[in-house]
């Protein structure tokens, strides 16, 4: 996994240095709930620092690169290009992946709208990305959620995806349906 790493720090070298303080706040987080839940810290490091590889591609370009590598496409994305930064970041990171690794893959690919089949490493990294303190302002409920994510990882994802999808509808956005999907499936338990 050298060598991914390595493609990593050289894909995020030229990054401006407010994206790249967020990498390195989730990152710091995401190490932080590992040790608590004890997830494979190698598996959280590279997935944290790669989740936003593709966070400063444009649009048009993620969604040329989605249907390059035969992504699915909702509605939704093709209104919203940047929720593809996730899996077209996560099919990049494959191509460096020796041998490939599902859990990275995962974290990295539902990073944005979440999945309720993610393993530990996915809703670590999912959580983590939520709580840079940058992002308070959005998520106000930052506290709750980091107290949440430190007992129960499904818990603190299902307060999330219950809070943005209500402030998703309050501000007359679309929702992605995999966060309808994953929030109806963390409701059931």
């Amino acid at each position: 996994m050298d060598s991914l790493e390595h493609f990593i720090d050289e894909a995020i070298s030229d990054f401006p240095n407010g994206m790249k303080s967020h990498i390195h706040t989730v990152v710091d987080i995401a190490l932080e709930l590992s040790e608590i839940h004890g997830a494979n810290t190698n598996e959280v490091y590279l997935s944290a620092k790669g989740h936003d590889i593709c966070r400063l591609t444009p649009p048009e370009k993620l969604l040329e690169l989605a249907y390059d590598f035969d992504l699915p496409v909702c509605d939704i994305e093709i209104e919203i290009p940047m929720l593809l930064h996730g899996p077209v970041g996560a099919k990049i990171l494959s191509q460096h992946m020796e041998p490939f690794n599902e859990s990275i893959y995962e974290a990295v690919f539902w990073h944005t709208t979440g999945n309720y089949e993610l393993n530990d490493v996915g809703k670590i990294v999912f959580l983590a990305d939520k709580l840079d303190p940058v992002k308070n302002t959005r998520y106000p409920y930052q506290r709750l959620l980091h107290d949440l994510a430190s007992k129960n990882l499904g818990n603190a994802m299902k307060e999330f995806l219950d809070r943005e999808i209500i402030s998703l509808v309050n501000q007359g956005k679309l929702v992605h349906p995999q966060m309808l999907t994953s929030r109806n499936l963390f409701s059931k338990n």
